[in-house]
């Protein structure tokens, strides 16, 4: 009788021990957005308010099992192979339905190895790379999921909420930071007044990794509780050429030279 009751509970733990790993191994689980040589990509769906900023209070690190985690393969594959470089805009907007007021998501890298979907780890750092400055809240993203280990893994961010402190430290200001030493962005970046958008110019062709949800920290009543989620449109799309600071004093020389002109004629 002994025996089977120990079976029972052995089979029981194992059950038990079985959806424990099962449940890990899904935590960090990507959608591919495919291919990206031009043609926008966009995806709809919908994250809960807090997981690019919260993980439980006072921890404001993003939340790994609820955040909305993309993958996409930047140039083609002759690309990658000639380490081509791309423009890249990544935008994202309010759904239509319960919009996402406050969002906010990261990009890191795996350069020319294909991302693999990571496991057994809660939270991530917004600002950060794996291993970087001591700083190991990042290290699942690059075992097993190939992300570079270091500074150079982590590209950027952008988000349209409010500013605030991490727990690791770090600043996480509304608008938008990249990475400006890393060897797959080349030729600097740009964020939009309001967070929405990271334009990436010298985009190193490659696999890119994304974590995204809704930025309203523990320390802060930026939204309403109720709905727990909301929609977002995310788009990833050819960035627009900037326009030089000299070009702008160009046009104005020009421009005062025309009046002048004018007014001595008149």
């Amino acid at each position: 009788m002994k025996t089977k009751l120990d079976r029972a509970i052995v089979s029981i733990l194992g059950v038990a021990a079985l959806s424990a790993v099962s449940a890990e191994s899904f935590a960090f689980g990507s959608t591919n957005l495919g291919v990206f040589t031009g043609t926008t990509i966009t995806q709809t769906d919908s994250t809960p308010l807090r997981s690019w900023s919260d993980y439980g209070t006072s921890f404001n690190l993003g939340w790994v099992h609820t955040a909305d985690w993309f993958t996409i393969q930047v140039g083609s594959a002759s690309d990658i192979a000639a380490g081509n470089r791309l423009n890249v805009e990544f935008k994202l907007t309010a759904g239509f339905t319960d919009p996402l007021s406050y969002g906010g998501f990261s990009i890191w890298t795996s350069g020319s190895n294909p991302i693999v979907n990571g496991s057994g780890f809660h939270k991530y750092n917004q600002v950060r790379g794996p291993n970087d400055g001591g700083v190991h809240t990042n290290d699942k993203l690059a075992s097993p999921g190939n992300i570079i280990s270091g500074h150079n893994g982590w590209v950027g961010y952008a988000q349209n909420g409010l500013t605030f402190t991490n727990s690791d430290g770090d600043l996480v200001a509304n608008g938008g930071a990249w990475n400006t030493t890393s060897p797959y962005l080349n030729g600097g970046a740009a964020s939009s007044v309001d967070g929405s958008t990271l334009d990436l110019y010298g985009l190193k062709a490659g696999y890119y990794l994304i974590g995204l949800g809704g930025v309203c920290p523990d320390n802060a009543a930026c939204m309403s509780q109720s709905p727990t989620t909301r929609n977002y449109v995310f788009t990833a799309s050819t960035a627009p050429v900037p326009i030089p600071g000299a070009v702008w004093l160009f046009g104005t020389a020009i421009s005062g030279l025309i009046g002048f002109g004018r007014r001595k004629s008149a």
